[in-house]
């Protein structure tokens, strides 16, 4: 009996001090006061992290144990250190300054337009395209796509709108991300949001749409990177939806499988399309670096593929790639196109040529991927292709090019591919964000070697003024 009591005693001190040192800790807004949902406290150079939950609580007694300093961090806000347990723990907003838009007129109107994936699943799809339309993360995990300004629009974000579906757990919170997009580089920048952004489902198959406006974030000549982070459901339900897919395989013919999807957030649809169309727009987040998903697809494109019994070669039109189902809603100023330069008469250019604008092959959505395409079309001796689709001219400039082109038949002789490809290649070699001045409208002026030379942002692609180097009385062309 007294064995049993001193047990007894025992094991009820244990636990009053376990729940002594299991101290809740609150995660608050420094101006605010308003909780901080799922900031993540981590020890320095140390995987071990634990995240808040939506009402900014936390338990940190298993951190503590390992060390004595922890660090505090949520997107949109401050870094912050900590050397001792505190109740509550007060994070500062961090400021970004965000680009301003210049508008040369007073008077303006403004217009709505929804950028990105509007598409969506539906559940039938979702269970017939070999999963291809489910796309879910871990706790934690982060991804981002790329939503490309195609009409060169001047103007702010609204709304961001993601399409949820009912597998999985709808009611899990998801965190919004912004990332800037260089004009150089297709790729996520700089973070943007001074937020901390999080959104949740209600019973899936549906848009979920977040109110922006207030972020004033711009939309860049090169568009916007959306990033998505995923987060466990609190009430810890983790599912478990098994999907059954008919295949067609071309050695075994149409094959029944089940595939078991499990985890413990929300399952967002995708919408796939050509490669082509979808290049460069899913970018997944690995160990402090972000990745371009589906770049290495393009070295299928020029191997056999072995796999099967007879010959398959994939090309940017046959291969199929998913895009998340997310999109934008822009307010942008309503304005004629104020630029000084005019497109060729493309007619008098289907002359001498007849050529078809190849966006895969030349590609225009940031500078460097201009003058990458520049360099393709000299070394391809596509003059046409050039002049046509990569330049843009001011008045009077188009005719002196075009009656180069016409006696030329076109072509470029080697010495000329050679001035062209070099002269551009070393601007290219120097290239730098800086040297890229915005004037007015869709101009900029590159500011590089010396020179200057003209771009112009439109239709989301980039063009540049040929002219502006005098190339007529300029070595490139000629001999």
């Amino acid at each position: 009996m007294m064995i049993k009591l001193f047990l007894t005693s025992f094991f009820l001190l244990t636990s009053l001090f376990i729940f002594s040192q299991n101290k809740k800790t609150v995660i608050l807004d420094s101006i605010s006061k308003k909780p901080i949902a799922f900031a993540r406290v981590s020890i320095a150079g140390s995987n071990s992290y634990q995240l808040s939950n939506s009402l900014g609580e936390i338990f940190l007694d298993s951190l503590w144990m390992q060390s004595d300093k922890l660090s505090v961090f949520c997107y949109g806000y401050t870094k912050k250190t900590i050397y001792k347990h505190e109740a509550k723990i007060l994070l500062s907003p961090k400021v970004v300054a965000l680009k301003e838009i210049t508008v040369v007129s007073k008077k303006y109107k403004y217009g709505h337009r929804t950028l990105g994936e509007t598409d969506y699943p539906s559940p039938r799809e979702v269970k017939s395209e070999n999963g291809f339309n489910i796309l879910t993360g871990k706790n934690g995990e982060l991804r981002s796509v790329w939503i490309p300004n195609e009409k060169s629009l001047k103007g702010y974000l609204e709304k961001v709108n993601v399409f949820i579906l009912a597998m999985g757990q709808p009611t899990a919170y998801f965190r919004l991300h912004f990332y800037a997009c260089s004009k150089l580089k297709l790729e996520p920048g700089e973070e943007i949001t001074s937020q901390n952004i999080i959104a949740k489902g209600t019973t899936g198959n549906e848009w979920v749409s977040v109110d922006v406006s207030n972020l004033k974030m711009p939309l860049s000549e090169n568009g916007i990177f959306v990033g998505i982070e995923w987060f466990d459901n609190e009430v810890n339900t983790s599912f478990s939806d098994t999907l059954t897919f008919k295949i067609n395989y071309v050695d075994s013919g149409w094959v029944t499988e089940k595939r078991v999807y499990k985890g413990n957030g929300c399952v967002i649809g995708r919408e796939y399309d050509t490669y082509r169309n979808n290049k460069h727009k899913n970018w997944d987040y690995r160990n402090g670096t972000w990745r371009d998903m589906y770049i290495s697809n393009e070295n299928r494109f020029y191997k056999l593929d072995t796999l099967f019994k007879f010959s398959h070669t994939p090309t940017p039109d046959n291969l199929h790639i998913s895009v998340p189902c997310i999109n934008i809603e822009v307010k942008y100023i309503k304005q004629k196109n104020e630029s000084e330069f005019e497109d060729p008469k493309k007619r008098k250019l289907n002359r001498i040529e007849k050529v078809k604008e190849d966006n895969f092959m030349y590609p225009q959505n940031t500078v460097e991927e201009l003058f990458n395409s520049i360099i393709k079309a000299g070394e391809n001796n596509n003059l046409v292709y050039f002049l046509k689709y990569l330049c843009v001219y001011q008045e009077n400039e188009f005719q002196d090019l075009y009656s180069f082109a016409r006696d030329n038949e076109g072509k470029l002789t080697k010495e000329q591919q050679s001035n062209l490809v070099n002269y551009v290649t070393k601007i290219k070699k120097n290239l730098n964000e800086n040297a890229i001045v915005h004037l007015e409208g869709n101009d900029y002026e590159l500011q590089i070697n010396g020179e200057r030379i003209y771009l112009t942002h439109e239709k989301g692609k980039w063009k540049v003024n040929p002219y502006t180097r005098r190339i007529m009385k300029n070595p490139i062309f000629q001999h």
